[in-house]
């Protein structure tokens, strides 16, 4: 069993295994002439496909039933390679019925809606009171999805949206209530806003926040008393969007920062904490520690969208880091927990804004794996993690963790991933047993083509 030590106090240092994996060249970006995001299990797929014939090795357990759903980009079109960006392109679900342990059908659906920059709603999929939404940031739309994963003409949440919206919500299990913050990028303005969408599926709060610069906020966070703003190194480029590129940018002279708006006052006072430059996608939680400070586990770039234009996987690898925001002192501390590059971290569900023993990643690169060659599983407590190693040829996707139906540990359940192989040019649906990671997949479903790379998914129970 691979395990190890992943706690290490390294402040803003990368590590030298991580940078040493991650050289340019492994990728084969410095000097090539095409576009690497058109590239390889990048590109996208043409057919639209239905198939209800679904070889399974392993055993699915039977206590699974719902639909596995995975959102990406998926340009249809011949855009640009030079200026083509990894997150354009419409937006492409790709779906897997379980039912009581069987592989009911697969299929792939463009998703309808506003369209964003070159793109549509193609960043991640949720499942909120009883309804399915296709999301993006920026201002974008959510796009209703049924059952079967056609678009559906509705307005979102019943026609309460008024703001824009985001790529990532957090919803709190107690109250039931989906967080956001938004801003509102293609409407012509900057504005971002505090959204909430109670549990009867309706925008019941939008409130503006005092930002004045344009911040891509990719992601937020919850605590028990705080949602948490991340004011941080990358910024809309007019450069950028008058020469026909993806309009944001790092800024090193932006001051980096993590707000707290505190949920129980909502008087729209933000408390600030400076931190070094950095940029982070996605977080794993955040919660509040016995001494009353908060906690945000991310995974950290040191740069990037400053010489790439074309996507995030090149110039700094993304890192497990964590910071500690004192309430008493105003001050922030940075440890770097692991030196494996890792992405689209995931956990328990229910545990967002509340300590959380286990996570789980998909790795971004190594010196002797530079794609998603590998399954992390962290363990906070331990300071330790597990790493499940696909095998050659093999390269993942987030893995999405689904709690067991009798769940007596936090990481009772199962984690679900799109694996592409490359020998057969088609993926599979990995399964693997949450405890076990290195024990490898307990049960592989066979699909009838590719799953191109993308960003997020979730499990929606029947």
């Amino acid at each position: 069993m691979d395990r190890r030590k992943f706690l290490k106090v390294t402040g803003l240092g990368l590590g030298s295994a991580a940078v040493l994996g991650w050289g340019l060249n492994r990728f084969g970006i410095i000097g090539s002439k095409e576009n690497y995001y058109l590239q390889g299990n990048y590109a996208p797929v043409k057919e639209l496909i239905s198939e209800d014939k679904l070889e399974v090795v392993g055993n699915i357990p039977k206590e699974l039933s719902g639909l596995y759903l995975r959102n990406g980009p998926n340009p249809m079109g011949s855009p640009n390679a030079k200026k083509y960006h990894w997150f354009e392109g419409e937006g492409m679900l790709h779906g897997v019925r379980i039912d009581e342990g069987k592989a009911i059908w697969y299929r792939n659906r463009l998703v309808g809606g506003d369209q964003l920059f070159a793109g549509r709603a193609n960043t991640h999929v949720i499942s909120h009171a009883k309804k399915i939404y296709a999301i993006v940031e920026a201002g974008g739309k959510p796009v209703e999805i049924d059952q079967e994963l056609n678009s559906l003409t509705e307005e979102p949440f019943y026609g309460t949206l008024e703001t824009g919206f985001t790529a990532h919500t957090k919803l709190d299990s107690e109250t039931k209530e989906l967080h956001g913050i938004t801003y509102n990028f293609p409407r012509g303005s900057y504005e971002a806003h505090h959204v909430v969408v109670g549990k009867d599926g309706r925008v019941n709060r939008a409130d503006l926040l005092p930002l004045s610069s344009g911040t891509m906020l990719h992601e937020c966070a919850i605590t028990e008393n705080y949602v948490l703003v991340f004011d941080l190194s990358i910024t809309f480029s007019f450069l950028k969007l008058g020469t026909g590129y993806f309009p944001f940018s790092w800024n090193n002279d932006h001051q980096a920062r993590i707000g707290l708006l505190n949920r129980k006052t909502n008087d729209g006072v933000v408390k600030w904490f400076n931190i070094d430059p950095c940029y982070f996608f996605h977080t794993v939680n955040a919660y509040e520690d016995q001494q009353g400070n908060v906690i945000v586990d991310a995974m950290r770039y040191q740069r990037l969208f400053d010489k790439d234009w074309n996507g995030p996987f090149t110039e700094s690898p993304p890192l497990l880091t964590r910071w500690s925001l004192n309430l008493s002192n105003g001050n922030a501390s940075e440890q770097q927990l692991d030196d494996l590059p890792a992405e689209f971290p995931r956990m328990h569900p229910n545990l967002n804004g509340q300590f959380n023993q286990f996570g789980y990643s998909l790795g971004t690169g190594s010196q002797q794996k530079p794609d998603f060659g590998r399954i992390i599983k962290y363990d906070f407590t331990k300071n330790i993690n597990e790493v499940y190693e696909l095998h050659e040829g093999e390269m993942g996707a987030e893995p999405v963790f689904i709690p067991s139906e009798n769940q007596t540990s936090e990481d009772e359940g199962y984690l679900m991933t799109y694996v592409y192989d490359r020998a057969t040019d088609k993926s599979n649906l990995m399964i693997l047993n949450s405890q076990d990671i290195n024990s490898g997949p307990i049960a592989q479903i066979k699909l009838p083509q590719r799953v191109p790379f993308g960003f997020h998914g979730s499990w929606v129970p029947a």
